[in-house]
């Protein structure tokens, strides 16, 4: 039979689970093993912790006169005596918790995770059913994780004793045998060898870092994925890096980290490891030289054409200033006019000048020729005009 009075965290030496002898007193006293997965132990063990919690929230839902936290006794009450009752149903096959796992022996977070739901489910009010349906749901999970850390935080439940009562309903429920080490010695000596090679017995991760502790059958799981396991770099730089850091390394200090030729901008299209880029650079020097010429030749051909513009522009203003200075009424560009258009160049000069990135502008200087032949013709043809005004 399950102590409740144990179940219930009490001070006593027995605060787990007691079990009736069943040998006589004359009989030898054999010693157990007594090993048991600290994986499920510790799993079972929040477990516990999470469902207090998520009854104490259901409980009170809706209830503006109280709150979780005034109900935390009589819940861990209620639980452990739902939990004593359902264990042993189970443990002789008589339990209304039925597992829906064909072909497989349920582990004991299984059973333990069922019986926990099902005390849960029974906690919950007509407000908190309604709610759990509609829009308080989201809250209602916000405020039990909340509720949660904090039975945790005030140590409403110590994790030593929720592991004392985790093992003892792990052993209860472990149909299978799988999980717990029964094996029993006659002598101290027979027990410390077979400890020192059960497949249960917890062993720390040797990896730097880790410090997780498990059960001694769980390590080849547990470095197959260790975030501080030491590795080979996936690329090959043969440097030993940390599994979980191994994409950072990647993206960033690995030396074989694909990157773009430092004279991509040039026009080398080589892509290659960052490691050997330097090397690159030197054995392709003449390769590289010959592109930076040629880039410099196009760069060099709009710097030219840029300053033929500006050129050409001075020019035009230079003939547009002296024929505002000639006195002819036949003049076809009024003096306003030419105030504009002389505004407008001063404008797109000091732009050109600013632009230093100008692009082939050989269209627009082949139009600036032209406006200057004409302004060329026209300042010939009214010198032309003034000459036999002047004689007369």
């Amino acid at each position: 039979m399950l102590s409740i009075g144990s179940m219930r965290g009490g001070t006593g030496t027995n605060s787990g689970i007691a079990e009736i002898p069943t040998t006589s007193p004359d009989a030898p006293v054999l010693q157990e093993c007594g090993y048991f997965d600290v994986e499920q132990v510790g799993k079972i063990a929040q477990a516990l912790l999470v469902s207090l919690g998520t009854a104490c929230v259901e409980k009170t839902a809706g209830d503006p006169f109280n709150h979780p936290g005034a109900v935390v006794a009589d819940v861990k009450k209620e639980m452990l005596e739902y939990l004593n009752v359902q264990s042993e149903a189970f443990a002789t096959g008589t339990s209304a918790v039925v597992l829906q796992i064909s072909g497989e022996i349920p582990s004991p977070l299984q059973v333990v995770g069922d019986i926990l739901e099902a005390f849960v489910g029974s906690k919950k009010n007509l407000f908190s059913r309604v709610s759990s349906k509609l829009l308080y749901s989201e809250k209602k999970e916000e405020k039990i994780d909340d509720f949660v850390q904090e039975l945790d935080r005030t140590g409403a439940w110590m994790i030593g004793r929720r592991e004392v009562l985790a093992r003892a309903l792990l052993k209860r429920v472990d149909r299978g045998k799988m999980f717990h080490c029964e094996l029993q010695f006659d002598t101290s000596e027979q027990l410390a060898e077979h400890k020192g090679k059960c497949a249960l017995r917890p062993v720390t991760c040797e990896n730097e870092g880790c410090g997780a502790i498990f059960s001694a059958f769980n390590a080849k799981p547990h470095d197959g994925n260790c975030p501080f396991k030491q590795l080979p770099c996936e690329q090959g730089c043969k440097v030993m890096v940390k599994r979980g850091d191994m994409d950072k390394h990647c993206v960033t200090l690995c030396p074989m980290k694909l990157v773009n030729c430092p004279f991509a901008q040039a026009g080398c299209t080589q892509s290659l490891p960052q490691g050997i880029a330097e090397q690159h650079c030197v054995d392709n020097m003449g390769q590289h030289l010959l592109l930076v010429f040629q880039t410099m030749q196009k760069q060099g051909v709009s710097l030219q054409n840029q300053g033929q513009r500006i050129n050409l522009l001075e020019k035009a203003m230079q003939i547009s200033q002296r024929s505002e200075a000639v006195d002819i009424g036949t003049v076809l560009l009024t003096s306003r006019e030419q105030e504009i258009r002389l505004k407008t160049m001063e404008q797109e000069m000091l732009k050109l000048r600013q632009d230093q990135k100008a692009t082939d502008v050989s269209g627009e200087v082949l139009q600036l020729r032209r406006e200057l032949r004409n302004l060329q013709k026209s300042l010939e043809t009214l010198s032309a005009q003034s000459a036999p005004q002047q004689q007369q």
